[in-house]
């Protein structure tokens, strides 16, 4: 199916948007009753919401209908293992705030919001599938389990931003998660209330990526038909692509490059040195990040050079 492309119109005058205003935009963009969504939002973006992004949830509601889901991402941060003492009493709970920005957590807070119980890669939901997509989501899950389900169940990915306000589709992490793709990381989780009702510490077991990364993958969405439409809302520039086709290209090129997600920066030390198959030498990465002064990225490099090389496989 080819893109449904919008083209905009001249910019106007700076203005205040309400929630008739967004729900024209994301229903002229494609958004339609019954939508399963996967939004990824730059608030910002989208220019002066009255309401801020209580008014954008309201309006990514009333697009999709009683029928339809909202999905966000409402990761929590984690922290080096062992916990210090202030950390270990930054217990994971329900109400938690995220790092994963506005829309995020105006959805946490909703009344109807469904909010996973895995202690660190929590999604939130509203709508008619969330309770039953998001309580299968728990601390035994894989992280980005929630995005799979949503691609076998005809989910549909919406990104309101440009690609560096809000990067990629989603689906790149279950790719990744999928192909058992290895990363080894300092060691990092954060202290929850497990199942007998006790504090224990989850500790992160998946790999990361770079985010400049997956630009990659963009040229090759339109010609493989994931790209349903592409317009604005508001100021922002728009677009939604179906998770199941971004999944399948994903798994495709993967296979065939595992490099695929990292960026071209030689500094970067998540793509240099941290992964199975990174090709970077840690001089190099440690050269650049000095030249640049970026004391706590060469403090990364050691890191993560130890735990590549001498940490047991």
């Amino acid at each position: 199916m080819s893109a449904r492309v919008i083209t905009p119109s001249p910019a106007a005058p700076k203005r205040s948007l309400g929630r008739e205003d967004l729900v024209h935009d994301l229903r002229a963009l494609g958004v339609r009753p019954g939508d399963l969504i996967n939004a990824k939002v730059s608030l910002k973006s989208v220019g002066h919401v009255e309401g801020g992004a209580d008014t954008l949830l309201d309006a990514l509601l009333e697009a999709v209908g009683p029928s339809g889901t909202i999905v966000t991402d409402s990761f929590l941060e984690v922290y080096p293992l062992p916990l210090s003492e202030e950390n270990s009493r930054k217990i994971a709970e329900r109400a938690t705030p995220s790092y994963a920005g506005a829309l995020a957590n105006a959805l946490v807070r909703h009344p109807r919001a469904v909010r996973s119980s895995h202690p660190i890669q929590k999604f939130a939901a509203i709508g008619a599938s969330a309770e039953e997509l998001i309580s299968a989501h728990t601390p035994r899950s894989y992280a980005y389990d929630v995005l799979r389900v949503m691609a076998e169940r005809g989910g549909r990915n919406l990104k309101i931003g440009s690609e560096q306000k809000t990067v990629g589709v989603g689906t790149t992490h279950v790719a990744i998660g999928l192909l058992r793709l290895r990363q080894k990381r300092a060691r990092a989780g954060r202290a929850y209330v497990a199942d007998d009702g006790k504090v224990a510490i989850f500790e992160r077991d998946w790999a990361g990526a770079c985010a400049r990364g997956f630009v990659n993958f963009l040229p090759y969405y339109g010609p493989a038909g994931a790209i349903v439409a592409e317009g604005r809302v508001g100021l922002a520039e728009a677009k939604i692509t179906d998770m199941k086709r971004t999944l399948d290209i994903e798994l495709e090129l993967l296979r065939e490059n595992p490099s695929l997600f990292m960026c071209d920066e030689p500094a970067c030390v998540e793509c240099r040195l941290s992964w199975e198959f990174s090709t970077g030498h840690l001089p190099e990465v440690l050269f650049h990040n000095l030249r640049r002064r970026r004391f706590g990225d060469v403090l990364f490099a050691l890191r993560t050079h130890f735990n590549q090389n001498y940490l047991p496989k």
